[in-house]
């Protein structure tokens, strides 16, 4: 009678450590951004230039830990260098696609253990045993650390309204509709002092400012 029920609480850790082990699962590990090498110029030339790479999925996967292209959206990385004594205001609005603000996004690809949480809860409270609610509990601290975790890095990567300080560099995503996606895109710097604009786009990667 002992060893049955021995046995039966070994069964039973056997089936919670089970369960702790497919639980967690949540987690956000991605790379940082590359630096895209820009053409180099001439020192004594006062020059924008830029380079530009469209993510793929394997991109998506390597620096931000998640499929965007599934929820909809296509990341650009941009890499500006102002070789000049100005300094340019950059902004997502010049984008002759659309933008979409990274937070949006971001919250878009956030990971949910809403269905593996109710399920673990269900199974707790027909059979009864306790143990079973952990496995939810820590699927639910993981997945809260990876969500806070993604937004750091998204809104670290993600370019936004700013000024280029002369002789300076940016470096980071911008996201667009996946479906409204052209690869032949240009956006605008602007020199508020001198009321002036320069436009860059996939043909003319760099002007003289």
């Amino acid at each position: 009678m002992n060893f049955k029920k021995t046995s039966s609480q070994v069964e039973l850790l056997g089936l919670c450590l089970s369960l702790l082990l497919l639980s967690g699962c949540a987690h956000y590990k991605a790379k940082p951004l590359r630096k895209l090498p820009v053409t180099t110029r001439e020192s004594n030339e006062q020059t924008v230039s830029f380079e530009y790479h469209v993510l793929n999925r394997s991109d998506c996967k390597q620096y931000l830990d998640r499929n965007v292209h599934k929820k909809g959206y296509q990341p650009i990385q941009l890499t500006i260098e102002n070789n000049s004594s100005r300094s340019l205001h950059f902004s997502l609005s010049s984008f002759d696609i659309p933008c979409i603000e990274v937070d949006e996004v971001a919250s878009k690809v956030h990971t949910s253990t809403v269905g593996r949480a109710v399920g673990y809860t269900v199974a707790g409270l027909v059979t009864c045993i306790w143990l079973l609610f952990i496995p939810a509990i820590v699927d639910g601290i993981g997945s809260d650390k990876a969500n806070e975790q993604l937004d750091i890095d998204f809104s670290r990567k993600a370019m936004r309204n700013q000024v280029i300080a002369p002789n300076s560099t940016i470096n980071g995503l911008i996201f667009v509709p996946y479906e409204r996606f052209d690869e032949d895109f240009s956006f605008s710097l602007a020199d508020h002092e001198k009321s002036e604009h320069f436009k860059l786009s996939t043909v003319k990667h760099s002007v003289k400012v």
